[in-house]
């Protein structure tokens, strides 16, 4: 059996690219619809109720386009909307937290620090996560403003963001942390700065690793897999498409195309003809 239907890979900009990358890497046979919605970046500073709404448009538009299974490739919607969301809806609905929680369970690390977005720190999406499955660990949670626009406006390797890294990784060193999760999607981007910080390419923990282990499992029980050929990937943001295409081409090492998509129609799947 094959199924073609598309994978939706959604987040809040360029971040969630990290787990597409990985994601055809991994499952390059799969065919990908991808949404940043970048009209309204950054999530982290939005409040919870407005999370959800952008949630539920962006997943009613991914309904009208029949996918098969969706992928909140963003660490803030993971925290504040998928467990409020994921049962509105016939397609199976993924997020980042769950999967790294179980990896961290399983290896028993003790001491963990978590830098993400303001709303997914509030959230203590990770911690309760974490604690519910090793309630010995000591969790460190740190909100890293600033970082997600570092990471779309191409400075993910300057000075600014070693000194912006710097701030927010310190504290956490000095609690003689072991590993350290990146709970904003943009944040693998900024992995030389940090390991710079840390001295210690080993610390990081990368959450899109285990969501897309989490969906290979998924589409491999439940006979979903796509064994048509071709496949394609297609992009779509809210605003600023030319940008998002100069960023995503060194994210992801290819030429890609965006369209624009305009919020106010995410769910009339007529504005992609």
């Amino acid at each position: 059996m094959s199924d073609s239907r598309p994978i939706a890979v959604f987040d809040s900009g360029v971040g969630g690219l990290s787990v597409l990358k990985k994601l055809l890497e991994k499952l390059p046979d799969e065919n990908y619809i991808y949404f940043g919605d970048t009209a309204r970046i950054p999530y982290g500073e939005k409040s919870k109720e407005q999370l959800i709404s952008y949630a539920r448009e962006i997943l009613d538009w991914y309904g009208s386009l029949d996918v098969k299974l969706a992928l909140m490739a963003c660490n803030t919607s993971s925290a504040t909307s998928l467990d409020i969301v994921k049962s509105d809806y016939t397609f199976e609905i993924m997020g980042l937290i769950y999967p790294t929680a179980s990896y961290i369970a399983e290896n028993n690390f003790k001491k963990i620090g978590v830098i993400a977005t303001s709303a997914t720190v509030k959230s203590h999406a990770y911690k309760n996560a974490i604690l519910k499955l090793n309630p010995q660990a000591e969790i460190y949670e740190t909100a890293c403003p600033g970082l997600v626009e570092i990471v779309e406006r191409g400075e993910y390797n300057s000075k600014k963001a070693y000194e912006a890294v710097k701030v927010y990784i310190e504290p956490l060193l000095e609690q003689g942390i072991e590993k350290i999760v990146l709970g904003c999607t943009h944040y693998p981007y900024l992995r030389a700065v940090i390991n710079e910080v840390t001295l210690n390419s080993e610390m990081l923990i990368d959450p899109a690793e285990f969501m897309v282990k989490s969906a290979k499992n998924y589409l491999d029980e439940n006979n979903l897999v796509n064994h048509s050929q071709p496949c394609n990937s297609q992009f779509y943001v809210s605003s600023n498409p030319a940008i998002f295409e100069q960023t995503g081409k060194i994210f992801l090492e290819r030429e890609i195309k965006a369209d624009l998509l305009d919020t106010k129609v995410y769910s009339d799947s007529k504005s992609l003809v």
